[in-house]
This record gives structure tokens, C-alpha cells and sequence, in this order.
């Protein structure tokens, strides 16, 4: 009940804020629509106000409010520029044309595959909603579908700006831990989420088995004297998750919560668990599966 828990209190942590000022006019926010062709952001920031809403298909809160972002499409979509984005994590084009069938969702519908877009507007978890004005300010963050993003998103419609932001707390924002990759010898990264053993097991359950094996096979690795460490995403998570996250699995080398999710992009890390493998200082080898053992010895 406790991992529910934190994640109801991400949905609701919001404060008032007027300081911040995220700007979406830089050329590398691009996304991928459903015909694969590349979507510029700065295409449509800065003409009339924005609606981005983050989401998965398996996230269950999102699908929950996918009757709501549609009505909101369907009310204010000829003066609020709207895009569904999916994240791109653990997900693929077919489940994405499922969701949109399933909902009859009628606004433009696109990926962030580099996640550069989500890192840009410093998603933390899905459901993300983020609203911007006719000038490109960014005037809204939250999770939830609730009056507070109702009345922002009827403000923006009638002339396109909100006097009064409000933005997650960016107080707590915590610089990630370096990568050290040796010289000499093998190092093994594990890249992979403190949830997605349990969060999926109902909808993705092959994965979500396939999470719990990745880290027990780290664990055997690390007995057997390889260098390895797990780098867990930021959705969702923050150290006390990371904590239960190691008692849960016994885990006996370092964990470190990727903020900022720079090492995720660099690597181009798109499904959790990912175990990326380095020899002598270069890379050598991506491995997903975990349904066999892992075996580094020979590499």
C-alpha cells in the first residue's frame, strides 16, 4: 500500500508558484507521430496556448483520464493546440493504437522517443499534464484531471494567457550520481525502475516478471565479482522507494536514481529492465531478456 501511496502523493504535490520560466522554443523538442514521421515543438509554442498531456498504456490513472483529455480536446481544441504524448517507455505502436481506438481519441497523438520532451518539462510521472501559454511560457504542471487543470485550461482558451502559474516544486531537484565506466575489465549496468515488477504486474505481467528476473541475475553477477551497479529511472521514484526497492531484492551492489534521466537518453534506454555491458571502456553488448541466465564471464 505504501508504493500506492507515494504515488498519490506525486499526483497531488503541486504549489503556487510565480518564478519559473520553462520555455518550449528549442529546435532538439521533437516527437514522432503515428506515421513515424518527426514533429517540431517550436512548430506551434508561442502562436496560441499548448495542452502536452505524458502518458503510457500502461499506466492505469491514464486510461482513467483519457475521457477527460478528450472532452478538453473536443471543447478547446480549435484555441488550445493539444498533443497525446507517450512517453515511450515499455511501450509500443500497437498498444498506442489500441488506447486511441478504445477512447475515440481524436487529437494528435505522438511519441517522445528520444524523451528529451518529458526531461525538458521535467515529468516526474504519469499522468503529466503541462500547459503553456500564446507566448510559450510554461503556466501549468500536474497529475491530476481536477478542477485546478480545468479552470487553467478555460482560462487559456479565452485570451490565451494565466496571470497566476502553477508548477511542480522544483526545491527538491537532486543532480544524478556519474557513470564511471573502467578502463579495463567489465562493468555491468542494469537499467530498470523500482516498479515495474509490481506496477505491471496486471497489465504487462511478462514484464513485469521479467524486471524481477533481471535484478536477481544482477545479484549473481555481482557474486561473481563483475562490476555492476542499477541505474532506476526517476518516474515515480525517489530514495525511500530505492530503499525498499533493495530490501525487496536483497540487492548487493549500488543503486543510483538516474535525475534528470540523462543516462536513460544518452543510452537511448526505451524498455526497463536493460542491462548494458561494457568491456575494457566500450560498449559491448544490450541484453532485455532475462527469461535465461546471463552469462558474462566469456564476454
Amino acid at each position: 500500500m505504501m508504493k500506492f501511496k507515494y504515488i498519490k502523493l506525486l499526483w497531488v504535490f503541486l504549489y503556487f508558484s510565480s518564478s519559473q520560466h520553462l520555455l518550449a522554443n528549442e529546435s532538439n523538442l521533437v516527437l514522432k507521430n503515428q506515421q513515424g514521421e518527426l514533429f517540431e515543438l517550436n512548430k506551434i509554442v508561442g502562436k496560441k496556448p499548448v495542452y502536452l498531456k505524458f502518458w503510457a498504456t500502461w499506466c492505469k490513472p491514464c486510461m482513467e483520464q483519457m475521457p477527460h483529455f478528450q472532452q478538453a480536446y473536443e471543447q478547446y481544441g480549435d484555441t488550445i493546440d493539444t498533443i497525446a504524448i507517450n512517453i515511450d517507455l515499455n511501450d509500443d505502436p500497437t498498444a498506442v493504437a489500441a488506447v486511441k481506438k478504445e477512447f475515440n481519441l481524436t487529437m494528435p497523438i505522438m511519441s517522445d522517443h528520444t524523451a528529451k520532451v518529458a526531461q525538458h518539462y521535467q515529468f516526474i510521472g504519469t499522468p503529466f499534464h503541462v500547459l503553456l501559454d500564446k507566448t510559450g511560457k510554461v503556466i501549468f504542471q500536474g497529475h491530476e484531471a481536477d478542477k485546478a487543470l480545468d479552470n487553467t485550461v478555460r482560462l487559456l482558451s479565452h485570451d490565451g494567457v494565466v496571470a497566476k502559474p502553477r508548477l511542480l516544486d522544483e526545491g527538491n531537484k537532486q543532480a544524478a550520481t556519474a557513470l564511471v565506466i573502467p578502463e579495463f575489465g567489465l562493468k555491468a549496468i542494469l537499467y530498470t525502475a523500482t516498479w515495474c515488477d509490481w506496477y505491471l504486474a496486471d497489465t504487462r505481467p511478462k514484464m513485469a516478471t521479467n524486471c524481477a528476473a533481471a535484478q536477481k541475475q544482477i545479484n549473481l553477477l555481482t557474486n561473481q565479482g563483475i562490476d555492476t551497479e542499477a541505474r532506476v529511472s526517476q518516474l515515480w521514484t525517489d530514495q525511500a522507494a530505492v530503499d525498499e526497492y533493495i530490501e525487496k531484492f536483497k540487492v548487493i551492489h549500488p543503486v543510483y536514481i538516474d535525475h534528470g534521466n540523462d543516462l536513460f537518453i544518452d543510452n537511448k534506454i526505451s524498455s526497463v529492465p536493460t542491462l548494458v555491458i561494457y568491456k575494457n571502456g566500450h560498449m559491448v553488448n544490450r541484453i532485455s531478456d532475462f527469461t535465461s541466465p546471463v552469462n558474462l564471464q566469456s564476454k
